[in-house]
C-alpha cells in the first residue's frame, strides 16, 4: 500500500493536469466563440452596407423618375393650359356649355342635403 502523502501528491497532480486541460478547453471554446462571432459580424455588417447602397439607389432612381414625371407633367400643364386658351377665344360657348355640364355632374354626385321640413 502506498504512503498517505503520495497519493495525496499523485491525485493533486492528476487535478492540476485535469484543471489544465479544463482550462485549455475552455479558452479554445472561447476563441471558437469569440471567431464566430466576429464572423456574423462581419457578414450581418456587410449585408447591411448592401441593403443601405441599393436603398440609396432606388432612392436615387425614384427621385429621377419623380423628376422627370414633375417635368412631364408641367409640360402637359401648359399645353392643356393654351388648348384652353385656343378654345376659350375661339368657342367660348362651347366652353362655358362644357363648364355647366361638369359643374351638374359634380352636383349630381354630390349627397342631398336635408331640407328644413324633415
Amino acid at each position: 500500500m502506498k504512503p498517505f502523502s503520495e497519493t495525496a501528491r499523485e491525485t493533486r497532480a492528476k487535478a492540476s493536469e485535469l484543471a489544465e486541460k479544463t482550462a485549455e478547453n475552455a479558452r479554445l471554446t472561447a476563441e471558437a466563440a469569440k471567431a464566430r462571432i466576429q464572423d456574423g459580424y462581419g457578414r450581418a455588417r456587410a449585408a447591411t452596407e448592401d441593403l443601405a447602397a441599393r436603398a440609396s439607389e432606388q432612392a436615387s432612381v425614384a427621385r429621377e423618375a419623380a423628376g422627370d414625371a414633375y417635368a412631364k407633367g408641367k409640360v402637359q400643364a401648359k399645353r392643356a393650359n393654351s388648348k384652353l386658351k385656343d378654345v376659350a377665344e375661339k368657342q367660348p360657348l362651347a366652353l362655358v356649355a362644357g363648364a355647366v355640364a361638369i359643374g351638374a355632374l359634380l352636383g349630381s354626385l354630390l349627397p342631398k342635403g336635408r331640407s328644413d321640413e324633415e
